[in-house]
């Protein structure tokens, strides 16, 4: 046996196997690191190596099923990997297709065994893998369409394409064979160029996988930097870097808005109910506020039970009307909490993103105030500033 035949190689490809599997248990069990998808990715790996190390080792199993069963694993190896991957990208389709396609390969498989046809029955192996290699690839070009690039997507599937074309290819040249070969044998000898294909591609696979995963977790790192921990709205950093790039806009020319809100009464609610109705009632305040937003705006959490919301590309009396509709749906919508039917309000403040003042420093100070003024004038209204003045109007609800 030289260094690089096949049977070598198919053993480093166990070996690695074996490790991918451990890995994907130690993010499953112990990082807790997307445990559905990875404990199905580990159980995957594990359930390949026995056909990697044990080509020829049909007395390892009982007759007549000794064949069959060996290749069942190789297939319900792929299947739980295509299933891991599509829950990885977090894709709420149906597992017919998968399921469909692995059992109809285990019964051809199981047929032309039983019928004396070995040659059959490792080209259905073949090309059920091939096809739930095909279905990897798609769910991972569908799944990573909302957070991957168009060339690192592509990067990443090409491998699996290679293999899904290495098995199909193969079940179709083993169809065209009158006895067994082993899957990486030709003639007599073994096929080292097929073993290199399957190590490398595998590897390619493996590390493109956890570089989706470790990209995921980064994202993920990023978005709760950004973020309130309770409500999901953006944190007071995130904001101000937002309202920045309003203000380089404003100093361009462009009409953008902010509305400050502060809930009237909140300690109230702590005092009384538990910081736990405290929470729930940011929670449905969140909620409300969301429902009268357009995409492009930006709703952030300044701290307390005090918020922004960021209107780009909205005039002062647009952003007022914004405003007023927000005002009456928490009037309209109060929270019901442990069959407690709480009422909500707010005061708000309406404020132009000035010019000359690129930190927005200003323009939440106007805010801000146009809140005090609000709640000083009997709260649950909006004060909105007079157009270039930095004092305001109270509008009455």
């Amino acid at each position: 046996m030289t260094l690089f035949d096949a049977n070598t190689l198919l053993q480093v490809s166990a070996a690695f196997h074996g490790f991918m599997a451990l890995v994907w248990l130690v993010m499953s069990q112990v990082f807790r690191i997307a445990p559905s998808a990875a404990l199905l990715l580990a159980a995957g790996y594990f359930s390949i190596i026995p056909a990697l190390l044990c080509l020829d080792c049909q007395a390892w199993w009982p007759a007549p099923l000794q064949n069959w069963l060996q290749k069942l694993l190789s297939l319900l190896g792929f299947a739980l990997m295509t299933l891991g991957i599509r829950r990885m990208m977090r894709l709420h389709r149906r597992r017919l297709d998968i399921a469909g396609v692995a059992g109809m390969a285990a019964l051809a498989m199981l047929l032309s065994i039983m019928s004396g046809h070995s040659a059959a029955a490792l080209a259905a192996t073949s090309a059920g893998m091939g096809l739930l290699t095909l279905l990897a690839a798609h769910d991972l070009q569908t799944g990573g369409r909302a957070t991957l690039t168009v060339g690192v997507r592509r990067f990443l599937i090409l491998p699996y394409l290679l293999l899904a074309a290495m098995l199909l290819g193969r079940s179709l040249t083993l169809l065209g064979m009158n006895e067994q070969r082993p899957f990486f044998v030709e003639g007599a000898h073994a096929s080292a160029w097929l073993a290199w294909a399957y190590l490398l591609l595998t590897l390619a696979i493996g590390i493109g996988l956890v570089g989706v995963v470790v990209t995921r977790l980064i994202d993920r790192i990023r978005y709760m930097t950004l973020r309130d921990p309770l409500t999901d709205a953006l944190n007071r950093r995130a904001l101000g870097s937002e309202l920045q790039t309003l203000q380089a806009q404003a100093e361009r020319g462009q009409s953008h808005c902010l509305v400050m809100l502060d809930v009237d009464h909140f300690k109230r609610i702590n005092d009384s109910l538990g910081h736990a109705a405290g929470d729930a009632a940011l929670l449905h305040l969140v909620a409300v506020l969301r429902a009268n937003m357009r995409d492009l705006d930006r709703l952030g959490r300044l701290g307390g039970e005090e918020f922004c919301v960021l209107l780009p590309h909205t005039p002062l009396a647009d952003a007022s009307r914004v405003a007023q509709r927000m005002c009456e749906a928490l009037r309209r919508n109060p929270l019901v909490w442990r069959e407690h039917r709480l009422p909500l309000s707010a005061s708000f403040g309406v404020a132009p993103c000035q010019t000359g003042d690129p930190q927005g420093e200003h323009s939440l100070a106007l805010a801000d105030w146009l809140v005090y003024r609000a709640k000083a004038e009997g709260r649950d209204r909006i004060c909105v500033a007079e157009p270039g003045a930095a004092l305001g109007r109270v509008h009455q609800p």
